[in-house]
């Protein structure tokens, strides 16, 4: 039997309204800013790749200008000031989502503003590693047929002593290799105030004084205990590690 109750405007307004949520819920969700999860230790925000920032992390890391000098860049506080048990207020006012980050209202009082880029750096190792510059001369692994051309790890000397970006890129490729070449070093002055591998050794880093003296002139000696006092060919060393 035909129920005309069944279909008053009022059934189908709902039996409309059900199908329309019914669909709606079959559609992937979609991650936003104000997308977070917080815990007693750590909060994650689930629009940058889930990334976790712990809250004494965060709160060590405060970027207000009572916890950062804005002259200096440095902290105002030690790390070992910062309890381990810190967390924001309880609340809704613990935690906010502003336009561009983050704002945290610290149980000690403290207000910290995270902007939004500043957390994608801390968001994930990698994205860490590149913003400092770590992945432009992470140690690359090598052997006899992966070898760089000689032409990419050879530098003129007069190129390393002039140049910052020539001698950048030098160092770049040693610490990516662990090998550098450089041609045409001077060797007439042999000296220790004027020896040109002194002053070549001083544009990769400081050059410290060891047990040898600072410099040291590499000969043949009678009983020469290492082979730098022999005639044997000295190649790639690294001296006792």
């Amino acid at each position: 039997m035909w129920d005309h109750n069944l279909f008053t405007p009022t059934t189908m307004l709902i039996r409309s309204l059900l199908i329309a949520n019914k669909t709606v819920s079959r559609a992937p969700l979609r991650r936003t800013w104000t997308s977070l999860t917080r815990t007693p230790e750590s909060i994650t925000v689930h629009a940058l790749n889930d990334a976790t920032f712990p809250y004494v992390w965060l709160r060590d890391s405060c970027q207000s200008p009572e916890s950062v000098n804005s002259v200096t860049g440095s902290k105002r506080h030690r790390t070992s000031d910062i309890p381990l048990n810190i967390a924001p207020i309880e609340g809704e006012n613990g935690i906010q989502v502003t336009e561009n980050g983050l704002q945290i209202l610290w149980k000690d009082g403290q207000r910290s503003i995270f902007e939004r880029g500043w957390l994608q750096i801390y968001a994930s190792p990698s994205a860490e590693e590149k913003f400092h510059w770590d992945d432009t001369i992470k140690p690359q692994l090598w052997n006899r047929d992966s070898f760089p051309p000689f032409s990419t790890l050879s530098f003129p000397y007069q190129e390393i002593l002039s140049s910052d970006k020539q001698n950048a890129k030098a160092i770049e490729q040693l610490c990516k290799y662990g090998v550098v070449f450089v041609r045409g070093v001077p060797k007439e002055e042999t000296s220790d105030e004027k020896c040109e591998l002194w002053r070549l050794a001083e544009k990769f880093g400081d050059v410290r004084k060891t047990f040898y003296g600072i410099v040291w002139d590499v000969v043949k000696l009678k009983d020469g205990n290492n082979v730098g006092y022999t005639d044997l060919p000295l190649g790639l060393h690294q001296d006792l590690l």
